[in-house]
């Protein structure tokens, strides 16, 4: 199974089980997939759920001291494994909490869980309708996070991909580059960025990470800062980032700004917004009134 094919089984899931409204109702969906939701409040910190049987019914047993949106993200994750049918590579039957939040060196099917998991959470049908709403930035994407009761992580990366304009969103992790998002509008543009490898010097992430104090920022850079070549008509993008020092991760919005257009080209989309002529109403508006019958 890929990510791709992960993708539909999740919003076929999410609309079979008939889900219309935001933030989505996890009994539902928990239901839809033969299973209840058991919170528990003497389990570690570092242990965020897990899934036991019991008379035929999955047991979704999550920690009820974790905050809301970790809470909604590790029941969707262990629904994940129910309908995708995909054995647990926690190393153990406990999902900790380093491997929901961390991405380095996870298993293939944990992450394919964490797609599943943020397509049920910020169902597509739901979130590209408000993406579609709001203007970009981090502070669209921490509302947005906030009506679905999600991580600004889970929200940033479903955010890029329904994003009506070129935009990419980036998860670095010890300083490298861990996952990115893009949006069609930047796959046709060929805007790449490639993993596994450090953060861009140049970049705001780097920046952030660098520093000892400041936690966001945002500036516009060169586009070859985080695209290998450059992308062609775009001589710069904008880069706003916010530095998890608790996971010593850094995410970063990525896009074009109508306003970095080469001058050219926004003259010509100017000239394509004109007014069209005024309907003709029989009145010849040159004429001046004293020459009117």
């Amino acid at each position: 199974m890929d990510e791709f094919q992960t993708i539909l089984k999740a919003r076929q899931f999410v609309r079979n089980a008939g889900v219309t409204t935001a933030p989505v109702e996890l009994e539902c969906l928990a239901a839809a997939a033969n299973a209840k939701i058991k919170f528990m409040h003497d389990l570690s910190d570092d242990e965020s759920g897990q899934t036991t049987q019991h008379k035929g019914k999955h047991i979704i047993i999550v920690n009820g001291n974790h905050r809301e949106e970790r809470q909604r993200f590790t029941v969707l994750h262990e629904i994940a494994h129910i309908v995708l049918e995909l054995p647990s590579q926690h190393h153990g039957p406990k999902l900790t909490t380093g491997n929901l939040m961390r991405y380095g060196r996870r298993p293939q099917e944990e992450m394919l869980c964490d797609v599943f998991a943020a397509e049920c959470l910020l169902p597509y049908d739901l979130f590209s309708k408000d993406v579609g709403d709001v203007d970009i930035s981090l502070d669209a994407v921490k509302t947005l996070a906030d009506r679905y009761k999600a991580s600004l992580t889970a929200t940033g990366s479903r955010y890029a991909v329904s994003a009506p304009e070129p935009c990419a969103y980036v998860l670095s992790e010890d300083g490298h580059i861990r996952y990115v998002s893009r949006s069609k509008f930047l796959n046709e543009l060929k805007g790449w960025i490639d993993f596994n490898v450090p953060v861009p010097k140049d970049s705001v992430a780097h920046r952030l990470i660098q520093g000892t104090s400041k936690a966001e920022d945002y500036d516009e850079l060169p586009t070859d800062v985080w695209f290998n070549g450059g992308i062609k008509n775009r001589p710069l993008l904008a880069e706003e980032a916010i530095l998890l020092r608790e996971w010593n991760q850094c995410l970063s919005l990525i896009w074009f700004d109508e306003s970095m257009k080469p001058a050219h080209e926004r003259r010509h989309e100017d000239e394509d917004d004109e007014p069209l002529l005024k309907e003709l109403d029989g009145t010849l508006s040159w004429l001046s009134k004293s020459r009117r019958r």
